[in-house]
């Protein structure tokens, strides 16, 4: 969104608070008395001192009036243009406080610094970066000093990143507005869309100052549904918005202000979808939450890591990004990103993108087109990168300051506004495709259901991604209790481990590779748990060799861990681990290599506290083939380790 000011979004750019002080310097400068004025033209000088019976009635509109016809008596009155530019300023038209101090530098011999000042700013606001330039410019002049103070080394260094950026080519970049099923409010702004592109989530207003609540569109047969409330349990007759979803659209956060259970004047709020229905919001509370602003959530793809905006203290400016993560169902205490990405100045809106790296963010803080602009800064390891300008066209020199981009890494969405003289107008959500040296790496994902092998019955289970070369977990989440649908986020160019896992239950697993800066497409993949019970088998996928080796390779460290897990959790479950090759080499070479490798799984787990009462290990060579050995194919899922319940002690 451009410069939404409501309280769950931006307050007005700072800029304009600058020139309050300006204001009351312009009106201590130039008296309204005659004395000293630089016209000859009696009438002129008669019109201002009736303008100025009428600015101390507090009667601007008709001073104004007067003014005006006393530079059309002297159009070189330049005291007259520096008055009615304060006059204007103080009925907030800042397009004629701009025309009018405009006017007043090129007449006036010698312009004061402050208004040569503000003059540059409200250029740059408006886009006009060779006027800035010049008015900057002369401004130094004044004041050389200056040259280095925070506030004008960032504006020059502004005009000339926006006059490098306006002389790219953009003919292949087009914004595009979303149907009106989408925009059928007065604004709609700050969207979050599920990893599938299937729903997009956005907090519209009937009206420029109306209430604010979260709509839902749906993306069906190609087309989107209309927007609608996204549930009555949510949305109330407070503000309600910029929300947040998690990959698979089944957790929320979003943002209430000034409501009866707030910490503070915005708090973030929780809420969940089992089924079709919303469960009620519940106040995040603290840590999260304070007396302070929290406002502009962004959950990873798994919703267990929060990014948010706020101005509590322990920040390093106005707003700051900040991070929690969720373990056992607790928020961490929040986490500042420091100085890698905050500053001294405003960093709001923050999306993480599904891949959990790229995070898109606005800011006033660094160099930029103008206004907020928006910003992308990547994760290696526990480090930010240094923030990246997006460029134009996707930063004009309005303020743009929210973007979601989709999985795949391509199209981006955010809000556009129509203003005027500074005031929103209305705003539309659009879509853009990104270039590519702005795309986040993308991912993909798989869906399915989760059910009981035996009664088909729908299972809540965790779903667990696992990078198999560092060991890391990418992706946790739980399938629906109630349809046991699940959604499993696929980074690219990652070699994978997945486990979905439930208690009472042989865990499922299977491994994937994904090709580097490629999106797979998603497949549908439905798990069947088999309840742990006498005579059922698991063969556990993740687990490594290097040919003709019983060594096992590090990457097979989460099948280890969470067979023995299993073992840890059914404490009364005797398994045999079972040991088979393929049919190449002879028989009692593939005897030996089978009962060895089955000899080295047994070996971890006991290593790791596993009585050996409860595991026997057994090689069985090529006996028992799962495929005919006809094809290189058939041969690897011949190779293998299993666990087999061996019986249930009661």
């Amino acid at each position: 969104m451009e410069n939404i000011t409501t309280d769950t979004q931006i307050h007005g750019y700072s800029i304009k608070r600058v020139f309050s002080l300006l204001l009351l310097l312009a009106i201590s400068t130039v008296s309204f008395a005659q004395s000293g004025l630089s016209t000859d033209s009696k009438k002129a000088k008669k019109l201002y001192e009736k303008a100025d019976k009428k600015y101390k009635e507090r009667d601007f509109l008709t001073a104004i009036s007067y003014l005006e016809e006393s530079v059309r008596q002297d159009s070189e009155f330049f005291e007259a243009y520096i008055r009615m530019g304060s006059l204007y300023n103080a009925m907030g038209q800042e397009d004629s406080v701009y025309s009018k101090f405009q006017l007043y530098e090129k007449t006036a011999l010698d312009p004061i610094a402050s208004v040569l000042e503000r003059l540059a700013f409200m250029a740059f606001d408006r886009g006009e970066y060779g006027k800035a330039e010049s008015f900057l410019n002369k401004f130094l002049v004044k004041v050389p000093e200056r040259e280095s103070s925070r506030d004008i080394d960032l504006l020059i260094r502004s005009i000339r990143f926006a006059k490098k950026e306006l002389k790219k080519p953009v003919d292949s970049i087009e914004l595009k507005i979303l149907p009106s099923e989408v925009n059928r409010f007065k604004l709609q702004y700050l969207p979050s869309i599920t990893v599938d592109n299937a729903s997009m989530f956005f907090t519209k207003r009937d009206y420029v100052q109306g209430d604010e609540d979260i709509v839902v569109s749906h993306f069906v047969d190609g087309k989107w549904t209309p927007a609608e409330s996204i549930s009555p349990r949510i949305n109330s007759s407070l503000n309600e918005g910029a929300c947040a979803v998690s990959a698979d659209g089944r957790t929320m956060i979003f943002t209430s202000c000034d409501g009866k259970y707030s910490l503070g004047s915005c708090d973030l709020y929780i809420t969940r979808k089992v089924g079709d229905n919303w469960s009620k919001p519940k106040n995040l509370g603290k840590p999260i939450n304070s007396r302070y602003w929290e406002s502009q959530p962004s959950l990873s793809a798994d919703g267990k890591t929060l990014y948010f905006s706020s101005n509590r203290t322990g920040g390093l400016g106005g707003r700051d990004i900040w991070v929690s993560k969720s373990a056992d169902g607790k928020w961490s205490v929040p986490i500042n990103l420091g100085g890698d990405v905050n500053t001294p100045k405003d960093e709001t809106t923050p999306f993480i993108h599904p891949n959990g790296s790229d995070l898109y963010f606005s800011a006033n803080s660094y160099p930029g087109m103008g206004g907020y602009d928006l910003f992308v800064s990547s994760k290696t390891d526990s480090l930010w990168s240094i923030p990246r300008n997006l460029g134009f066209p996707i930063n004009t020199f309005k303020d743009e300051v929210a973007i979601i981009i989709g999985a795949e890494g391509q199209m981006a969405y955010f809000a556009k506004e129509e203003q005027k003289n500074f005031e929103i107008l209305d705003s539309k959500i659009v879509s853009i495709t990104l270039p590519k040296e702005i795309r986040p790496d993308p991912v993909s994902y798989n869906i399915g259901r989760v059910t009981d092998k035996e009664t088909l019955i729908p299972l809540k289970a965790e779903v667990e991604i696992i990078d198999l070369n560092t060991n890391k977990v990418i992706y946790r989440n739980e399938s629906d209790s109630l349809t046991g649908s699940y959604l499993m986020i696929v980074p690219a160019g990652l070699e994978l481990a997945a486990y979905v896992k439930k208690k009472g239950y042989l865990y499922s697993d299977f491994h994937f590779t994904t090709q580097t800066n490629k999106v797979s497409e998603p497949d549908t993949i439905n798990i069947k748990l088999k309840p742990i019970s006498e005579g059922e088998s698991l063969i556990l996928k993740n687990i490594y060799f290097d040919i003709d080796s019983y060594e096992i390779k590090k990457k097979s460290i989460s099948e280890l861990d969470n067979a023995y897990q299993l073992l840890i959790e059914n404490p009364d479950m005797i398994v045999e681990i079972a040991g088979h090759t393929d049919d190449i080499g002879s028989k009692n070479y593939n005897q030996q290599l089978s009962e060895k490798r089955a000899g080295a799984v047994y070996d971890m787990l006991t290593s790791k506290g596993i009585s050996r009462s409860r595991i026997s290990f057994k090689g069985y060579a090529d006996l028992q083939p799962l495929l005919p050995n006809t094809t290189d194919s058939n041969r690897k899922s011949n190779r293998r380790i299993e666990f087999r319940v061996l019986r249930v002690n009661q």
